[in-house]
């Protein structure tokens, strides 16, 4: 349990640290963030895939035949698997984007895809899981049973991926506001970037109050 907080606490502050003047895409691969999205994006592709290949019998879904347990969990896979592309790219180009109102909005759609997804794949996993525990597995290959299990683990990981994300997408945002606003945001030159990248404005050291010292500075 120790180690497992310890690994998220880590997760936590790389992601944060992730995106801060990337020199490279291949720099930018190697960050836990965008490895966390690619990984949640692969697995929509995942669950997609298997559905599409295993799923359907002469067009009836092996999910008990519940055709909506079929057409859902591809519906929903395939709309995060692209909108996921969507902000993989502009997670690339966020050092290059320097209007605030556009890093919020950003910020702000990410944070309500990625946590209404959370939610609709909580959905399908117990959808498709209840579905599948009335199945009749008789005359199912191996492999067909594999595919659609597997499915099922998947949409049960995404609900944590997705949550995460939400998580540091609400993190992200409420820096920009705090940093637009002259709050405190963050010393960029500590090393900090929020889990898109730099902040478009200088360090803020100073308040009406006085001498003001970034939480995040070292």
């Amino acid at each position: 349990m120790f180690y497992s907080i310890c690994l998220c606490y880590r997760l936590d502050m790389d992601y944060a640290r992730s995106f801060a003047h990337s020199d490279s895409f291949t720099s930018f691969i190697q960050k836990p963030a965008v490895i966390l999205r690619a990984v949640t994006t692969f697995i929509m592709m995942l669950i997609f895939s298997c559905v599409l290949d295993k799923g359907y019998v002469k067009n009836v879904c092996l999910y008990n035949g519940k055709q909506g347990a079929c057409n859902f969990t591809v519906g929903i896979a395939v709309i995060a698997f692209f909108i996921g592309l969507g902000f993989l790219a502009a997670t690339f180009f966020w050092d290059r984007i320097t209007n605030t109102v556009t890093r919020k909005y950003i910020a702000f759609g990410d944070m309500s895809f990625s946590g209404f997804w959370a939610f609709l794949f909580f959905v399908d996993f117990c959808f498709i899981t209840d579905m599948w525990r009335k199945t009749d597995m008789n005359g199912l290959s191996g492999l067909t049973k594999s595919n659609l299990q597997f499915t099922i683990v998947c949409s049960l990981v995404c609900i944590f991926l997705l949550a995460f994300q939400a998580y540091m997408a609400y993190k992200q945002l409420n820096e920009i506001q705090n940093d637009a606003s002259g709050l405190g945001g963050y010393n960029d030159t500590a090393g900090f970037a929020g889990a898109y990248g730099g902040s478009p404005f200088p360090p803020h050291t100073e308040s009406a109050g006085g001498n003001y010292q970034s939480p995040y500075a070292s």
